[in-house]
């Protein structure tokens, strides 16, 4: 069974690692070659069909991502709640708004008439039924969803992630539509949505929100960016998506753009890593080293960059 689950890991990992057992977990080496793109688009459209008829037979449908959801977990939630809707089924995004990393895009959905799509996982507990479908998004980590007590309530899971295979991956899903070549969950969600067995129609503020998704974890189609990635920008922008308003997303008050330049000017350089530690205290801290981690990646001879701060009694690296 370990070497099973190891040699899944290593295919899910690109193909090109070894993982190795030991005591209480595994090491990977190698890793060092690009993901291979897929050609085909075969899988898709089986993903797509199989998870339609999923819809058919449950009661309502339940989308998390991983904690402090990101642009790109609640882009592609996003996505798969308007899938739902679109076949006439209940469908609700889980997440706590006061650590998502999105707020931005929440506003833009409240905004817009959207903010019934995102209930709190109590809610979620609550409203639960025995034939509810569970989506999770942009991770595949047991460990890491928004809540684990709804993946531990689920007899149905679909998974649906572009991260590289770690250990602790959901192994009981019905679906899982993994994909370490693709830029983003948002660019499977929305590969999905092309091949529908039913066409539908997603709106510009989904759109949107997909958009916002493929160009955070693309930064903004500079990293990842495969021939399939600019393939579903454009399908998105035929739908109504605008790049200003994903751009939009991104933009941060002028105290969190002046802490994040402490982020950087605090960095020291140590065998082409960027490291810096800090100490700043803000209700965005997380935003503002995530973006300073980015930063970092842009000066001449950096290869990694690595931000770590504290968090209650907690370190964090953000890398």
């Amino acid at each position: 069974t370990q070497a099973k689950q190891a040699l899944d890991m290593a295919f899910g990992r690109g193909g090109d690692q070894a993982a190795v057992k030991n005591k209480d977990t595994y090491d990977f080496y190698g890793g060092v070659s690009k993901s291979v793109e897929r050609q085909t688009k075969v899988r898709t459209r089986i993903v797509a069909n199989a998870f339609c008829d999923l819809l058919e037979g449950c009661d309502k449908v339940m989308i998390m991502g991983h904690k402090y959801p990101d642009l790109d977990a609640l882009g592609s939630g996003l996505g798969i709640a308007a899938i739902a809707r679109a076949y006439g089924k209940e469908a609700y995004i889980v997440t706590d708004i006061a650590t998502a990393l999105s707020k931005p895009l929440i506003d833009y959905m409240s905004e817009n008439g959207f903010s019934d799509y995102i209930i709190s996982a109590e809610k979620a507990m609550d409203e639960w039924k025995k034939k509810t479908l569970l989506v999770v998004t942009d991770t595949h980590v047991k460990n890491f969803v928004e809540c684990p007590e709804l993946l531990q309530k689920s007899n149905t899971t679909v998974v649906i992630d572009h991260h590289r295979k770690s250990v602790g991956y959901i192994d009981d899903a019905v679906i899982f539509f993994h994909d370490p070549s693709a830029s983003s969950a948002s660019e499977l969600v929305t590969q999905m949505i092309q091949y529908l067995p039913q066409k539908i129609k997603i709106g510009s503020v989904v759109a949107d929100a997909l958009l916002s998704g493929i160009m955070l974890d693309t930064k903004e189609f500079v990293l990842r960016a495969g021939v399939r990635t600019f393939e579903a920008a454009a399908y998105l922008r035929s739908r109504g998506a605008d790049t200003g308003t994903g751009k939009s997303f991104f933009a941060n008050s002028m105290e969190s753009r002046k802490l994040r330049g402490m982020v950087v000017m605090n960095a020291e350089m140590y065998r082409a890593c960027a490291i810096s530690v800090t100490d700043i205290e803000s209700d965005d801290i997380r935003v503002v080293c995530a973006q300073a981690a980015d930063e970092l990646l842009s000066v001449s001879g950096v290869d990694a960059s690595f931000v770590i701060f504290k968090t209650d009694d907690i370190i964090n690296i953000s890398a």
